[in-house]
């Protein structure tokens, strides 16, 4: 699904910057691996744009898709497999509960 050896990972696992983080929603980020890739993830924010699909550009290219469930990234890793998608899921809180 990813390449976990690909050097936009090692350096940018996650989105460090608050105003990029997608927050509490689930999002499947497409990166292009190369220059012709590009031309794939036009292509793929266009189709995703007219299916309705809540999106953002970033500022290093990449488009980030929110509210998606795990299916539905898969399915769209799979239509177009020259991307690299990264998908995450919001953590939950934790409610620490003191002893009595």
């Amino acid at each position: 699904m990813y390449d976990c050896l690909s050097p936009e990972f090692k350096t940018a696992a996650r989105l460090r910057t608050l105003a990029a983080r997608p927050g509490q929603r689930r999002s499947l980020r497409l990166a292009a691996a190369d220059l012709a890739g590009y031309l794939t993830l036009a292509e793929a924010e266009a189709a995703l744009a007219a299916l309705g699909f809540a999106r953002e550009r970033l500022a290093d290219g990449s488009l980030l898709v929110f509210d998606l469930s795990v299916l539905t990234a898969l399915d769209l890793q799979q239509r177009w497999p020259t991307l690299i998608g990264h998908y995450e899921v919001p953590c939950r809180k934790t409610i620490l509960f003191a002893p009595n």
